[in-house]
């Protein structure tokens, strides 16, 4: 049976790319209309709608300036909406799997379920959690889906028929498959590291050829010759000529790796990487945080993989079941071969991290990025060790061999919606900070800086994807490189853009192609931390701040300037509501973010109003400390009845913490009406409940 024949053997050769399509939509698809952008994607968003697709080589400039291509690509097919760009990284990632089915079917062409095997699990890896990140990995994709175009093109070249003259049909497979590989390499360098196995991959590929081991050899090298020196001019420039501009090489003579530590901190990644990552695949038998709804949802989900999976594997299995059976040398020829091209693949696909001093964290939104190289040899080397059972007889093992991929592909189906809901969590969490920012902070004074605290809520964004959005809400035509606006995790700024906490002191910073500048006498201070509303906050009265307010920024509290903020506007600035959905006004929050601008402005009787309206509410306070300002607002208004109760209520939410703070607000109040309460009230036991331990 010719080559030809065994690649062309299924009736059907659309099967297992739509095969692959189903499963790559139940793993990433299903959440696509709830995600929105996250962590990168949005300063690169915000550039598209700054300066539209041209703004990207300015911006990518710094690390990666031959990567513009696919950024500017892609914001002028989806413009600003995220939709197009999470169907666009599902493509791009179906194509990848596409195509690595391909290579295998290429390589092995004697070995179909093999390559279905690898291919599917190419396609639910679940050791990366990025996927969500949609502009971002786009890039990604795109440049390993040319990587690996450009080891088809290599195979197909070494494949093609050699007859007398000049091979025109090698070249023609060779130069595109060489642009591929350039293209890729100049757009990101995550991928350099395959490089290693492309000598046994033809080597294999020959070899199925079964042309003598000298001429194997020679035409080898002379098939890899032309990607190695590609590679090796990619990386001179890489190295000695474009250099080093973000991330630094380490040292040879750094402590880590004298001690062993930097080796022994690369095997245990890979451990996690290659091994632990498959833990997933076991269902969560746990609704945790998400609810039972959605358990139900992601568990039948899942069930519904698991078995629709382990039929199609049953069915592939005796569909491409041949009587004319190979020689068992030719079995044990796919697993020996692509263990081997898996190890080596394994082995080197680290390398532009670890000598970078960058860590592979499967647990990790943003490290496991780096698993992505890992992709391709991880499942081959999980399908070699499947194909060992190919050697065993008993049907039952080939029944369990199904079984345990149906429960691998299934589970980590099942645990790509978990992850992605993860992602839909974030994105609304997102949207209600803005949309509580805008009623707190209506417009501000330009050059502002907003020092926040970190955000556990919302650990898929940095202080730079946070400014995006600031800039895009309050100052959406400022197309200026001087930007307006920044938002700084003072954890992370403090001794670098942020000097130190002292007055008059300049800020400056750059993201990229923008740059802003500011100093340290205008800053607010903003704290968010759900389920409580976000918070304008000084130091005039510390003793009502939250509980668990970080201990370090107190120290930036005597330089916060709530007066930036510009209440007095005739137009409310707006976050991108084209992304946002639109809030209902209804809320605690939103009620309590207007009665803090309105206790700003000293407008009492709108914070009392305010709180007659939230009070009605159903859902209330999850941060007791938020009900001071409508005491205050009370007691201002003459309203003793009702500060009083929102008093107990406080005192009573906070287990008597606040109890002092309570007493020091009634005292302050007082003192600052004339003539002091309305003489009818007595205030002799509200003293007595709340300064009793004075």
């Amino acid at each position: 049976m010719t080559q030809k024949n065994l690649i062309s053997r299924s009736k059907k050769p659309f099967l297992v790319p739509l095969i692959l399509l189903v499963v790559c939509v139940l793993a990433y698809g299903i959440l696509i209309p709830t995600l929105g952008y996250y962590w990168d994607d949005w300063p690169y968003a915000w550039i598209n709608h700054m300066y539209g697709p041209g703004g990207y080589p300015e911006y990518v400039a710094l690390d990666r300036p031959y990567s513009a291509w696919i950024f500017m690509a892609q914001a002028f097919l989806f413009g600003e909406e995220p939709l197009g760009y999470h169907f666009s990284s599902l493509l791009l990632y179906w194509l990848c799997a596409v195509l690595f089915w391909r290579l295998i079917r290429l390589i092995w062409p004697t070995h179909p379920e093999q390559a279905l095997w690898a291919a599917l699990l190419f396609s639910i890896y679940p050791g990366f959690l990025g996927h969500p990140q949609a502009i971002i990995y786009n890039h990604h994709f795109s440049a390993m889906a040319l990587y690996l175009f450009s080891f088809i093109g290599m195979v197909r070249a070494v494949n093609a028929p050699r007859g007398k003259g000049f091979p025109w049909t090698q070249f023609a497979w060779h130069l595109p498959a060489l642009a591929a590989l350039v293209i890729s390499q100049f757009s990101i360098e995550y991928f350099v590291g395959w490089e290693a196995a492309r000598w046994l991959i033809v080597w294999v590929a020959i070899k199925e050829k079964d042309i003598d081991a000298e001429h194997r050899v020679g035409w080898s090298i002379l098939h890899t010759l032309p990607y190695w020196l590609m590679t090796l001019i990619f990386l001179l420039w890489r190295i000695f000529i474009f250099q080093f501009p973000t991330y630094q090489p380490i040292g040879g003579s750094e402590t880590d790796i004298v001690l062993g530590n930097w080796l022994s901190g690369i095997l245990e990644q890979l451990n996690e990487t290659v091994f632990s990552a498959w833990k997933r695949a076991l269902p969560q038998l746990s609704s945790g945080e998400y609810g039972v709804v959605f358990w139900v949802v992601y568990l039948a989900v899942t069930a519904l993989s698991m078995l629709s999976v382990f039929i199609l594997l049953s069915l592939y299995r005796r569909k491409n079941h041949s009587p004319e059976k190979p020689a068992a040398s030719r079995i044990a020829k796919f697993g020996g071969s692509a263990l081997n091209i898996s190890l080596v693949g394994l082995v080197f696909a680290g390398w532009p991290f670890w000598l970078t001093d960058l860590t592979i964290n499967i647990h990790s939104p943003f490290n496991s990025r780096f698993t992505m190289a890992f992709v391709p040899w991880i499942t081959l080397f999980m399908t070699a060790i499947l194909h060992a059972l190919t050697r065993v007889r008993w049907g039952w093992v080939k029944v369990a061999r199904s079984l345990l991929l149906a429960v691998i592909v299934g589970g980590s189906t099942g645990w790509h919606l978990w992850n992605a809901n993860f992602y839909r969590n974030e994105w609304l969490i997102t949207q209600r900070y803005f949309q509580q920012m805008v009623h707190r902070i209506p417009d501000l004074t330009p050059g502002t800086s907003l020092v926040i605290n970190d955000l556990r809520a919302l650990s898929l964004y940095q202080d730079d994807s946070l400014t995006a959005i600031l800039n895009w809400t309050y100052a959406p035509e400022n197309t200026n490189r001087e930007i307006d606006y920044i938002v700084q995790y003072l954890s992370v700024r403090l001794g670098r853009e942020i000097p130190a906490l002292e007055a008059g002191l300049p800020i400056d910073q750059t993201i990229r192609s923008v740059h802003f500048s500011g100093n340290t006498d205008q800053m607010i201070v903003v704290y968010y931390q759900p389920p409580g509303c976000l918070r304008v906050l000084d130091y005039e009265h510390p003793d009502r701040l939250p509980e668990d307010f970080p201990q370090r920024m107190l120290s930036a509290l005597p330089l916060s300037n709530p007066s930036l903020i510009i209440a007095d506007t005739d137009e409310r600035a707006s976050p991108p509501l084209h992304l946002f959905k639109e809030l209902n006004s209804e809320t605690w929050c939103l009620y309590f973010e207007e009665a803090d601008l309105a206790a700003q402005q000293g407008d009492w009787e709108r914070v009392a109003a305010l709180g007659d309206r939230a009070f009605r509410l159903e859902d209330q306070t999850n941060e007791p400390t938020e009900l001071f300002v409508f005491i205050e607002g009370y007691l201002r208004l003459g309203s003793m009845g009702q500060a009083l109760d929102v008093s107990g209520y406080l005192s009573g939410r906070s287990a008597n913490l606040y109890d002092q703070a309570i007493c020091g607000l009634w005292q302050e109040v007082e003192s600052e009406i004339p003539g002091g309460y309305d003489p009818a009230f007595d205030t002799t036991p509200v003293y007595g409940r709340f300064c009793s331990s004075e």
